[in-house]
Parts: structure tokens; sequence; C-alpha cells
């Protein structure tokens, strides 16, 4: 409960600046509007994402880890007896709980960073496309995210770092601050980050990545050193300004409708539309 209480405070904290920083530096591509009929699913997601996928991936996060812990002989009675019997054998122990956290966050960004490209891939795009799928770009599509792609990306991210067995604030604040910090680079502000652009994700920088004439860059979240390293980096300033955002490929409503529905209506009713 404590990270979902971190996730709708820093929302709510967050949210309002954004907006400001929108209206006061906008992005090149415009602003488009968060209080009209259109963006209401936006709105929904930010239920769904944190009280829905959020929850669920985090409760089969501690499962899984309380699972290995008692196959390695010791009791669970509590989540947090999962988090100190990690910790209590963590070679991440000898340094402070501060610097854990940041040891932890590039951790995390390296495994979303190969959890995002191999979303990426053909097989996995159509539940990810469900994150691509919005037309206007801005802090509020942050969240939009399907539930199936969210907890598995969760799990995959997550329980390698629950195993390396960090302080158990450090676990537990992990996820907000990554959930929150897409709102900053998913923001429709110009925020000019000179030399830092090489290390630290902006708003620019991820725009490129939703952008439909510049796919298959920029999959960082927040340090786009990971990019460099591994050959996707995009200068944002070496491009020009996304005309588009979206998906051309098939969501995974279409997959389904084409694979599943569609034939089911033809089986039973005989239907050829």
């Amino acid at each position: 409960m404590l990270s979902l209480v971190v996730v709708y405070v820093g929302l709510g904290a967050l949210a309002p600046l954004l907006a400001l920083a929108q209206h006061l530096r906008p992005a090149r591509e415009g602003v488009p509007s968060i209080a009209v009929r259109a963006r209401s699913l936006d709105w929904a997601y930010w239920l769904v994402t944190p009280l829905f996928s959020g929850l669920l991936s985090r409760a089969l996060i501690v499962a899984l880890g309380a699972m290995l812990v008692v196959a390695l002989g010791a009791e669970v009675r509590h989540a947090d007896d999962v988090l100190a019997f990690f910790e209590a054998r963590s070679i991440l122990s000898a340094i402070p709980s501060w610097s854990q956290l940041l040891v932890c966050l590039l951790l995390v960004d390296l495994l979303s960073y190969w959890s995002h490209r191999l979303r990426h891939r053909p097989l996995f795009f159509p539940l990810h496309a469900v994150h691509h799928s919005s037309r206007e770009l801005d802090w509020l599509a942050a969240a939009r995210m399907h539930p199936l792609d969210e907890i598995v990306d969760n799990i995959v991210i997550s329980l390698p770092i629950l195993l390396l067995g960090p302080a158990p604030w450090v676990f537990l604040v992990l996820g907000p601050i990554t959930l929150l910090y897409t709102l900053v680079s998913h923001a429709a502000v110009e925020l000019p980050l000179g030399p830092l652009r090489f290390v630290i994700v902006g708003p620019a920088f991820h725009r490129a990545h939703h952008a439909l004439d510049a796919p298959g860059v920029n999959y960082a979240g927040m340090f786009s050193l990971w990019d460099l390293v591994f050959g996707t980096f995009r200068d944002p300033l070496s491009i020009a300004v996304p005309q588009r955002f979206g998906v051309e490929a098939p969501t995974v409503e279409d997959t389904l409708r084409g694979h599943v529905v569609t034939p089911v209506r033809r089986v039973l009713f005989g239907d050829r539309s």
C-alpha cells in the first residue's frame, strides 16, 4: 500500500507542475488538451495501471520470492519476511541505502531497456501497442498500458531486484519512482538538457521513441546511456519534429478479433463479416 500512496501523492504533485510546464514551454509538436472527453481513457488508465496492474504484479513478485525462500528452508509469515530474507544475504548491505537506491535504479533501467526492446518484437508488440496507441502524447498518456504487458514487465524487472536484496524501503519505492518518471518523459514540454541528454531521458528523447517516423530507437526509461551503449540512441536534436504518434501495427484487440473472435463467430453463426 505504501507504493500506491507514493504513486498517487506523486501524481498529485507532478501533474500540476507538468501542466504548467507544458503551458510555459510547450513541445515543438504542440500540447494536447487533457480535459476533452477523448482523453477519458487516459484518465481511466491512471486507475487501472497502479490499482490493478501494479498491485497484482507486486503481489506476484513477492509470492515468487516467498516460494524461493520456503524452498531454501526458511519460514515466511509475512511479506516483510521475504524482503528481510534477501536483505540479510545481500551484497548491497555493505553500502548505504541511498547508494543502494542509485545502484538499483541503474539496474532497473537496464532490465527495463531490454524488456522494452523485447516487447517491441512482433510476437509481443500487440500487447505493448496499447501504450503506443495514444495519438495525443503528453504526461497523461504515460499510464496507458495493457495490464498483461505491465504485469510481465514488472515481474521481469522487479524480481531480480528483490533477489538482490536491497533495503526494504528501496525496493518499495523503485516502482513508484520509475512510474512517476514516465510522467516527465512523456510530457509535451520543451526541456533542453544539453549534454545531459546523452545520460538522462528527457521528453524529446522519448517522443522520438513514440514517433511513427522514427521506429526502433530510444528504449531507455530513465538513463539514455543504455541506448548509447547498445546502439539504439537517436539524438532528438538530429531528427525532424515528430508529426504523428500512435501505432500502425495491430493492437491486441485487433489480434484477438482476427484470430479468436472472428473464427468463433464464423463457426457458431456462419458470420462472414
